[in-house]
C-alpha cells in the first residue's frame, strides 16, 4: 500500500481569505472555507479512508492518507482541533519568521498542536518566492534558522519539512538534510517516495479553494483519474514555473486576482 499525502493550507470563513496565512488572491487560491474543509474531513472519514500517523510516516512507514498543512497560518489550531475531534493526526509546516505575527500561529499554538498529536515541521524561515534560486549560504540559513526556531519552541528535534512553493532542487535537498531534515515533502503530485543518503522525499496532492470533498476522497483513494489529472497539469506547469520565474508568478497572480474579484462581485450581486 502506498502513501497518499494531501496538501492543504489555510481554513477560513468564506470571504475572509486574508484572516489566516499570506494575503492576496494567489494565496487565497489555496485556502478552503471552513464548511468545505469540515466536509472534506467528514467525507474522507465516511469513505473509510485509512489515515496515516504522521510520526509513522516520518519513521518510514508509507501507508494510508496523510493530511498536511503549509505556511503556518493562524487557522492551523482550529484545523488541528477539527482533525483531533475525528481521530485524525496531521502535519503542519511552519514559516518560522511569521510565528506570532498577524494571521499566523503563535508559539503556544504550536505547542498545543504538538500536544494533540500533530507533527510540526519546517516550511523554511521566510518562504522565499523561489527557494531553489538562493545561493548555498542563504539556502542553509533558511532551513537551519527554521529548524532551530521550532526546536527551541517545542524542545524536540525537527526532522520533517516541506518545500515552499514546490521549488525542489538537489541544492534545496542538500541544505535541508544538513539542517537535520529526514523527511522532505514537495508539491509533486505522486505517491512515489525517493531517497537520498539520509532523507526521504515524498510528493503531495494539492487541494484548492474550489476543491469539493469528492476531490479529496478521489485523491486519497486513487479511484478515478484525479491523481493522473493533477500529475499531468503539474508536469506541464513545472518547466514554465522554473524558467519563466517572476513573469510566471506575476501573470498567475494577476489571473487569480481577476478571477477572485469576478467571483466576489458575482457573490455580492447574488445577495442583492
Amino acid at each position: 500500500m502506498s502513501l497518499a499525502t494531501l496538501m492543504y493550507h489555510d481554513v477560513v470563513v468564506a470571504g475572509r481569505w486574508d484572516d489566516s496565512g499570506f494575503p492576496g488572491s494567489a494565496a487565497a487560491h489555496y485556502k478552503l472555507d471552513t464548511a468545505n474543509f469540515i466536509a472534506h474531513l467528514d467525507g474522507l472519514h465516511a469513505a473509510g479512508t485509512r489515515f496515516a500517523e504522521p510520526g509513522a510516516v516520518a519513521g518510514g512507514q508509507y501507508e494510508g492518507c496523510l493530511l498536511t498543512y503549509d505556511d503556518g497560518g493562524a487557522s492551523a489550531l482550529a484545523a488541528g482541533r477539527a482533525m483531533r475531534e475525528r481521530g485524525i493526526r496531521g502535519c503542519f509546516f511552519i514559516t518560522t519568521s511569521r510565528i506570532g505575527t498577524a494571521g499566523f500561529v503563535t508559539a503556544d499554538d504550536l505547542r498545543v498542536l504538538r500536544q494533540d498529536g500533530h507533527l510540526i515541521g519546517s516550511h523554511s524561515h521566510t518562504h522565499p518566492a523561489n527557494i531553489s534560486q538562493l545561493d548555498t549560504h542563504a539556502l542553509h540559513d533558511e532551513w537551519r534558522r527554521s529548524v532551530d526556531t521550532l526546536e527551541q519552541i517545542l524542545g524536540e528535534p525537527i526532522q520533517v519539512a516541506s518545500v515552499p512553493g514546490g521549488f525542489m532542487s538537489p541544492a534545496v535537498l542538500r541544505a535541508a538534510e544538513a539542517a537535520g531534515i529526514r523527511t522532505l515533502f514537495t508539491s509533486e503530485p505522486t505517491t512515489r517516495a525517493s531517497h537520498s543518503d539520509t532523507c526521504a522525499v515524498l510528493g503531495r496532492y494539492a487541494l484548492l479553494r474550489e476543491s469539493a470533498p469528492a476531490m479529496a476522497i478521489a485523491l486519497a483513494s486513487g479511484k478515478g483519474g484525479a491523481r493522473l489529472k493533477q500529475w499531468a497539469a503539474w508536469n506541464i506547469k513545472k518547466p514554465i514555473k522554473r524558467w519563466a520565474g517572476p513573469v510566471y508568478r506575476f501573470a498567475r497572480a494577476r489571473l487569480l486576482h481577476e478571477r477572485f474579484s469576478s467571483q466576489h462581485e458575482s457573490a455580492g450581486a447574488s445577495r442583492e
